[in-house]
């Protein structure tokens, strides 16, 4: 058995040194041609584009710069610790005294004065009031009259522009009362005519005396007979109350 054995591994190393000469090659038996035929590959691969053979250090990630939310933080920890300082001596009635304001909150938001106010803002805000945009409205007679008259007496010194422009802010500030929502402060009187809660039958009226004030403002045209009467007509016939007074001759 021992001497089948030694037999078997003799021919197996034979038959190993046979198939594979190149493992009992010696590393000094490499000649210079085998050099060549390396480094001629090397430079082939590298001249292949497709290929990366070179890699760059990569830099570390830079650190997000957080010294200003440090320098927020120990600022708001000053501060907290001031009030902590100042309320130390209360520190023992401190939560009857949220409390006690907690309840006046309560009461002050359950007064009827404060919840009209209130409301009044957010109808402002969100136009949701009662009246609607096609809503009859029209200035009180004693409001129209003394309007007209005022516009005569500055038409008989000549002042048709300022009549004409007094006409446009009373009735600027007709429809303010009439519609708080309507009105803005940096509104146009075209802002005021184009705006949709601007009731229909005042439309015409308005239109008008937007005109020709507007001519008269902005483009220095003098408004003259011609649109003063122009202005009154659309005013009367807006406001059609036969207690107002008659055009003076």
């Amino acid at each position: 058995m021992r001497a089948t054995a030694i037999t078997t591994e003799a021919s197996a190393s034979a038959a190993a040194s046979a198939v594979s000469p190149v493992a009992q090659t010696s590393p000094n038996s490499v000649t210079a041609a085998d050099v060549s035929s390396a480094e001629a590959l090397i430079r082939k691969v590298n001249a292949n584009s497709l290929l990366q053979t070179q890699f760059s250090n990569t830099p570390p990630p830079k650190e997000a710069d957080i010294g200003w939310l440090k320098a927020f933080l120990e600022w708001l920890g000053k501060v907290s610790k001031v009030f902590g300082d100042l309320l130390e001596p209360i520190a023992p009635i401190l939560p009857w005294l949220l409390y006690l304001l907690l309840f006046a909150l309560v009461i002050l938001l359950l007064s009827p004065l404060v919840r009209a106010f209130i409301s009044g803002k957010v109808e402002r805000l969100f136009q949701r009031d009662s009246l609607k945009a096609d809503a009859p409205w029209r200035p009180t007679a004693e409001a129209a009259a003394a309007l007209i008259e005022e516009i005569d007496a500055l038409a008989q010194k000549g002042a048709y522009d300022e009549a004409v422009h007094l006409l446009l802010k009373r009735s600027v500030a007709d429809l303010n009362a009439y519609r708080p929502d309507l009105v803005r402060k940096h509104y146009s009187a075209r802002d005021i005519g184009k705006h949709p809660l601007l009731p229909e039958d005042a439309r015409p009226a308005y239109a008008e005396i937007t005109r020709w004030a507007e001519k008269s403002f902005f483009a220095g045209i003098p408004v003259g007979r011609e649109g003063f009467e122009a202005c009154r007509k659309a005013y009367v016939d807006f406001v059609a109350s036969e207690h107002l007074p008659k055009r003076p001759q």
